[in-house]
């Protein structure tokens, strides 16, 4: 499988399709897999590309604490090792907090930028309720979170439909590197503090989404990203929680597309 090499190591990334390129960032504790239908339905429009995070899969695990800019480094090492000048970037969960960061410093790379089920300017209650799953992992470790983000994560018809899909996610969230996780984690629970003052220098063509019956990743917090953001568009999804990329796939790859092809040519 394709290794990219950077400053500070390796990128595991798949690529699929041509045209202009769009590439993908996963969340937190998760991997390039959970883009395998907008690889599959989207490739036939664009240069696909998926690939893991620092601290997740089988990229670079460096020790923590990690910061949003080693992400945004690691993804400009990214582009440049495939010799991308200019893509359009979407960025799911702690992958928005990152799509975010990239767009603040590169917007000359970006032609479109898509923020999906993101946070924003969480709340006191919030921040305390986030910071207790950091403390929890870093005192028991992960396991005892897995089973309730899944769901909060999945409607419990997708869960019963889609066992093979659902039980892939738990796997994946349960051979985590610990310390790169908990690292990984701690900066999910942090960095929209970090974002959220610099979300209005964002300038690009900016599609922001999330599903209705997101708890984490809530419409009023996409909806005040949308308000920063000048000339954004916001889509909510009917009756979806936080996992788009899954359970609401063929929604939004017709989303991303019809986005990408308003304000760009293909």
């Amino acid at each position: 499988m394709p290794i990219a090499k950077y400053d500070h190591g390796n990128i595991f990334y798949e690529e699929k399709g041509a045209g202009e390129p769009l590439v993908f960032i996963h969340g937190v504790g998760l991997d390039h897999t959970i883009w395998h239908k907008q690889l599959k339905g989207l490739s036939e429009y664009f240069r696909v590309i998926v690939y893991d995070m620092i601290g997740h899969g089988r990229s670079e695990h460096p020790p923590g604490p990690y910061s949003l800019s080693q992400f945004v480094e690691q993804l400009s090492g990214l582009l440049n090792y495939l010799n991308i000048k200019k893509c359009h970037l979407l960025g799911f969960s702690m992958g928005g907090m990152v799509a975010q960061a990239f767009a603040l410093k590169n917007k000359n790379k970006l032609k479109t930028l898509t923020i999906m089920s993101a946070v924003a300017n969480r709340t006191a209650r919030q921040r305390s309720a986030i910071l207790q799953r950091v403390d929890e992992v870093k005192t028991n470790g992960a396991a005892g979170t897995i089973e309730p983000a899944i769901q909060r994560w999945f409607n419990t018809s997708f869960l019963k439909e889609n066992e093979e899909a659902v039980n892939e996610v738990r796997i994946r969230l349960q051979t985590n590197n610990p310390s790169s996780y908990l690292a990984a984690y701690t900066l999910f629970a942090t960095g929209d503090e970090e974002l959220w003052p610099q979300l209005d220098q964002i300038d690009v063509p900016t599609l922001i989404v999330t599903g209705e019956n997101d708890v984490g990743s809530t419409s009023h917090m996409s909806s005040q990203m949308h308000e920063k953001i000048k000339g954004s568009e916001l889509q909510i999804v009917p009756e979806i929680r936080h996992m788009l990329p899954m359970e609401g796939a063929e929604v939004i790859n017709e989303m991303i597309l019809s986005f990408i092809r308003n304000n760009s040519s293909i």
